[in-house]
């Protein structure tokens, strides 16, 4: 069975194996893209022979699911996976991935590292030789999670572009991946890094102490990483078997327990311990499934939205 995934290896590597282990029979090939590519593959045909596509920019999903590219399925899954989570029982969400804000533990020893979006763009307003050259953030043109964060910040209102005009100011670079941001604050060549995926963050932090971790409490956007069998699924019962594990009760307690994500199911033991380190839960926003999450991807309004998103921060955002 082939999986062509916008995930770390590393990061499914467990959940794999504890299918395989269960299902010896069923031989896995998994293959790793960037979410972008990923998508524009599937368009452009250069990938034919898909079982299951997986990805952390649902918008991108649901555009492959709206143009006929998914198989539906009847699954069967543990009854308490959010509706939210699924789509035209097609596209089906099996992580709880909070999106938040990295930051150098070391540099705010006597800084309070700020609670908002506001607050934070105030900060770098106040102390500009503190922040400069001292933030990072996705390249959304380059990086299709990053681009679906920065959509749904803008849907929240003005403070988003407050502060990214903040980031401008400041000198922000900007990047593909979260691996790349977390590496620089690490090592202190970046304080902060804004909008990274929460597991991978949870992730690095538990083993580097260097970090710390920030969920603004005035909202915090949560994603699911999405799975769908391809129409042209090879081995279509296969894979169909595969989205039931990711969405069984085994199969979360795998995701939480045994990986760098975060099951979607509540109670799952050992999540609740793992989600402490976001703070807040009521201001946890999950991005729902729908299709009106295509919006964002028309060519006018895409380059509407990277045309602003590049007015506001300016040419220091470019690496």
């Amino acid at each position: 069975m082939n999986i062509y995934s916008a995930t770390d290896t590393s990061a499914m590597q467990q959940v794999l194996d504890a299918f395989q282990a269960k299902y010896p029979e069923v031989r896995l090939v998994y293959t790793e893209y960037n979410t972008r590519e990923l998508h524009e593959a599937l368009l452009g045909g250069t990938i034919s022979d898909a079982d299951i596509v997986i990805s952390s920019s649902v918008d991108l999903q649901v555009d492959l699911v709206n143009r006929g590219m998914a198989n539906s399925i009847d699954v069967k899954m543990d009854p308490a996976i959010p509706r939210w989570a699924q789509w035209r029982s097609e596209l089906f969400g099996f992580t709880f991935e909070p999106v938040v804000t990295v930051y150098n533990k070391k540099a705010f020893e006597t800084f309070e590292f700020p609670a908002t979006r506001s607050a934070l763009a105030l900060a770098i307003r106040d102390n500009p030789e503190f922040f400069e050259n001292a933030t990072g953030t996705y390249d959304i043109a380059l990086s299709g999670v990053g681009y679906l964060f920065a959509a749904q910040d803008m849907e929240k209102g003005y403070q988003f572009w407050r502060l990214v005009e903040s980031f401008g100011r400041a000198g922000a670079e900007t990047f593909c991946c979260t691996s790349h941001v977390l590496d620089k604050v690490a090592k202190g060549e970046l304080l902060v890094g804004y909008n990274v995926i929460g597991s991978y963050a949870a992730e690095r932090m538990r083993l580097d102490p260097r970090l710390a971790i920030a969920a603004f409490t005035d909202y915090t956007l949560v994603m699911s990483r999405s799975a769908f069998v391809h129409r042209s699924a090879p081995n279509p019962d296969t894979a169909e078997l595969f989205i039931e594990y990711l969405l069984s009760r085994e199969g979360q307690r795998k995701i939480t327990q045994s990986s760098a994500l975060i099951s979607i199911l509540e109670a799952v033991e050992g999540k609740s311990e793992r989600m402490t380190i976001f703070g807040n839960l009521e201001a946890m926003r999950p991005i729902k499934f729908s299709p009106g999450l295509i919006g964002y991807l028309d060519r006018l309004k895409r380059a509407q939205l990277l045309a602003d998103w590049q007015d506001a921060l300016g040419s220091n955002g470019m690496e």
